[in-house]
């Protein structure tokens, strides 16, 4: 059980527990600024980039933006950067789609069948079991927001 109490400048969230001696009582004090209703905010700069475990993909970079270790429930949220001349190969996911929009650059995105320009301001939803890749044959970078379920 908890309340939640707004005071002045702070918030006051009062916690109550069982333990195996008795009630536990507890407060929380808040300055209200400092609280932003549990909301999370990650700035991409202080991110360190990872490199993608993918065979096959190269001069690219992942930064994981939200994770279940940020208190996400259903999706995961990452930013991939692909060099000039870099790529992700063509795979498939089984049962997991992708949302994805482009931030910046171009590229070429490869179904296994046609390939397809794309760019910045450009949205895409990649299906579950559908095949997708990504070649930079540009000279600036491409970079993407990947949004994909949490698997549990």
């Amino acid at each position: 059980m908890s309340a939640i109490l707004k005071k002045r400048n702070y918030i006051v969230t009062i916690f109550k527990s069982k333990s195996s001696e008795g009630l536990i009582w507890s407060l929380d004090f808040t300055r209200k600024r400092d609280k932003i209703n549990n909301m999370k905010i990650k700035k991409l700069d202080q991110i360190i980039p990872e490199v993608p475990q993918l065979a096959g993909t190269k001069d690219t970079t992942l930064q994981w933006l939200i994770t279940k270790n940020d208190g996400a429930l259903h999706y995961a949220m990452r930013v991939f950067t692909i060099n000039p001349g870099g790529e992700i190969p063509v795979h498939s996911h089984n049962n997991m789609e992708h949302e994805i929009f482009v931030l910046e650059g171009e590229a070429i995105m490869n179904n296994g069948v046609s390939e397809i320009p794309v760019k910045k301001g450009d949205a895409l939803l990649v299906q579950p079991n559908e095949k997708h890749g990504f070649i930079n044959n540009s000279t600036a970078p491409f970079r993407f927001i990947c949004v994909i379920p949490i698997l549990q």
